[in-house]
């Protein structure tokens, strides 16, 4: 790459793209002709360039001939032209090629073990059905084996075996998300009464209102059912104007932008945000995108929109590098040097410059349905996300979600080569961040979960696959690191099958106290150990729970306090893995440990909300039950550590201020209960990890005024 000093690049018309993107042959070819070329273009490509990679897999005939083979099938140029038979030996498999296969297969197992649950727990819903049965007819008899049982007059029959496998596993008629919740008081067929997902609904549970306080809840009542959203749809726009940089650079300042700023605000992006949501192929972004943006001035492209997110998200990046005074990518010391271009991130909030001059290109190209707008869509989203706007984070996502609809459906979709996989993998992204949205907030989704059983989890394809190479060389550390961050994502793919699973399965209420079914919730548990176990050796976690030194079980006080959570303060060293720690994989590991507890959380939480409105129902199993869902609703990864000061980057932190709003009512809720067993079930610390979430939220309400407001309603208890 060609290095010119900053003071140089601040003249206008002083930036030059790097030599190996500069190519005018590349930038001539529209977006999608480099994705699928055509014959005729590809021909004239190679004649009109030099040849720069290493046939993959050459032909027999190129192999003797030790001449380079171009690879093209059925027969390629050489063969072609001596009219001689074209022959290629099978590609042997790598060791990338393998551990994809082995994590693809181990999720592969996961899912089809989820969707064989109804079969699999049968014979133990069957044997649940004659116990419930026999103890509703007799209690003294408890467990005696008898035949011949019949109801009593007035007493609820016992559920059948398919309808708790319909219960478990949804037919494809049962109503969406959105539905599920606005239907939330309205009995189903069976009696019961679905629970809302939303921690913003546990102020609306019946047997929380008969504890939480009259102040709060008249303060909640003049708000409104939806206040969340209003609140968050009527704040001010994001500051509109652009602030150049430097200065003095006028009107022309991202064509004057010097090329060690582009390069080291993009390798930080690529460091720290798509590690974790991969929704950008790095080799393709540096062959072609940032050629193409650079080369056209920054002018109204798609790929200029996208290189000026990637910009934004960069500047959050160094940001967090700061924080947490990790290095820079390509720096070799040991801890955070600023770069000579540091100023460019000190801004409220840091990128918005890049992030305005990408919204004012976006207007005239706002109708093409690519896989590039969705990539622009859903960056913009992820940027949204981290500055705390959750409904512009939303309207991203929608229209992210009518890209991917639009590519997805009436087309054949080739999911093994690399534009079909960048497809999944963007899909992917798309979906679960919505869900989490949707869930929360109720609101309406887009329809893109109706794909997910047709669309494939990404293979992570390599650009390289389709004939080009990237120039930037990669080491083998760089694939292990590529590596973990896949398994990573394919990792949350399993855990959000399983959550939307506890969602359907365990989300509902009966006056008669016989839901949640201990078998169903039993199996729940074994999936998500089961997930866990079935991690890469790369990505495992023991089933430890983070805590303060101070906490100890809540199950038995005087057993030693579990080992601290494996993100360690310090940015030098991953204890272990054994490898230099950086914030994406701080993030990740964070995440991985957090997602668990918060399926074991969500997998209580009908059992706390079975406790509040009739707590004489209460069984010791459900004693259990809440227990556990209170244990794994303290101390979350993400919250502590090195997220204490490095607070740039915490994902979805949106997300995690609604749940803590609801964990903050509930702990309150049982603390403030009638009855002694329940209070019992409270775990050591609940007190400190209360105060724990109320500065979080402390720290997040002066960027949202939905969070603001539930910070308000808190410090009413």
């Amino acid at each position: 790459m060609s290095k010119r000093s900053f003071e140089e690049s601040l003249s206008r018309g002083g930036s030059q793209p790097p030599e190996h993107i500069d190519n005018a042959q590349n930038r001539s070819l529209p977006i999608n002709d480099l994705l699928s070329p055509s014959q005729e273009q590809y021909s004239s490509s190679q004649a009109k360039r030099p040849r720069n990679f290493i046939a993959t897999v050459a032909c027999e005939t190129c192999r003797l001939k030790k001449t380079r083979c171009d690879e093209s099938r059925p027969k390629c140029g050489l063969c072609k032209s001596l009219g001689l038979e074209c022959v290629y030996n099978e590609r042997k498999s790598s060791k990338r090629d393998h551990s994809l296969s082995l994590i693809m297969s181990t999720l592969h197992r996961l899912e089809t073990k989820l969707e064989n649950i109804p079969s699999a727990i049968t014979k133990d819903v069957r044997s649940l059905q004659g116990q419930l049965g026999r103890a509703l007819d007799h209690p003294s008899e408890g467990n005696t084996p008898r035949s011949g049982t019949t109801h009593g007059v007035g007493k609820p029959p016992t559920p059948a075996p398919n309808d708790l496998a319909q219960a478990l596993t949804p037919d494809e008629a049962e109503p969406d998300d959105f539905e599920f919740d606005e239907q939330a008081h309205v009995p189903n067929p069976n009696g019961q009464v679905s629970i809302s997902f939303s921690q913003h609904g546990v102020i609306l549970w019946p047997g929380a209102r008969a504890v939480l306080p009259q102040v709060l809840l008249e303060a909640h009542e003049r708000l409104g059912k939806n206040y969340v959203i209003d609140l968050e749809m009527k704040r001010p726009q994001l500051m509109m104007y652009t602030a150049p940089f430097p200065v003095q650079a006028g009107e022309d300042w991202l064509e004057a932008l010097p090329l060690a700023m582009i390069k080291g605000l993009s390798d930080a992006f690529f460091a720290t945000f798509n590690p974790f949501t991969p929704i950008m192929d790095k080799n393709f972004y540096f062959t072609f995108t940032l050629g193409a943006a650079i080369g056209s001035g920054f002018g109204f492209t798609m790929e200029s929109c996208l290189v000026l997110n990637v910009l934004a998200l960069g500047c959050l990046a160094v940001q967090a590098h700061r924080e947490g005074n990790y290095p820079l990518p390509g720096t070799r010391s040991g801890r955070f040097k600023p770069p000579e271009w540091m100023d460019v991130i000190h801004e409220d909030p840091p990128g918005l410059r890049f992030f305005n001059e990408a919204r004012r290109r976006i207007g005239f190209l706002m109708c093409h349905n690519d896989i590039q707008s969705c990539q622009f869509y859903l960056l913009s989203s992820v940027y949204y996300t981290q500055i705390l706007r959750p409904m512009d984070s939303w309207a991203m996502l929608h229209r992210a979600a009518t890209s991917c609809l639009s590519m997805l459906t009436n087309h054949n979709v080739n999911f093994d080569e690399w534009e079909g996989d960048m497809k999944s993998r963007v899909y992917w992204n798309c979906l679960m961040n919505e869900t989490i949205l949707v869930q929360e907030l109720h609101l309406p989704p887009s329809g893109l979960a109706r794909l997910e059983e047709f669309v494939p989890i990404p293979k992570f394809i390599s650009f390289e696959t389709v004939g080009f190479v990237s120039t930037r060389s990669s080491s083998s550390s760089d694939e292990v690191d590529d590596s973990f961050f896949q398994y990573h994502f394919l990792a949350q793919v399993a855990h959000r099958i399983i959550l939307t699973r506890i969602r359907h399965s365990l989300y509902f209420y009966s006056d008669t106290g016989t839901f949640p079914l201990p078998a169903i919730n039993a199996e729940l548990h074994h999936q998500l150990d089961q997930w866990r176990l079935n991690l890469p050796s790369v990505l495992q976690f023991p089933d430890t729970l983070p805590t303060t030194p101070a906490a100890v079980s809540a199950t038995d006080p005087g057993k030693p306090a579990p080992s601290p959570s494996p993100i360690s303060p310090h940015p030098q060293q991953d204890i272990h893995h054994h490898r230099p720690l950086t914030p994406a994989t701080a993030i990740s590991e964070a995440m991985l440990r957090g997602r668990y507890m918060i399926a074991k959380f969500h997998i209580g939480r009908p059992y706390l909300y079975k406790a509040l409105r009739i707590p004489q129902c209460i069984s010791d199993e459900d004693l259990e039950q809440m227990r556990i869902g209170l244990r794994n609703a303290m101390n979350w990864p993400v919250v502590g550590g090195i997220f204490h000061s490095m607070k740039s980057c915490i994902p979805i932190k949106f997300a995690f201020c609604s749940q803590f709003f609801g964990q903050v009512l509930l702990f309150y809720c049982i603390s403030h209960s009638h009855d002694a067993r329940l209070r019992s079930t409270l775990p050591t610390g609940w007190e400190q990890w209360s105060q724990e979430m109320m500065q979080f939220l402390e720290d997040c309400a002066p960027y949202s005024p939905a969070v603001a407001q539930d910070l308000e309603l808190l410090r009413l208890l």
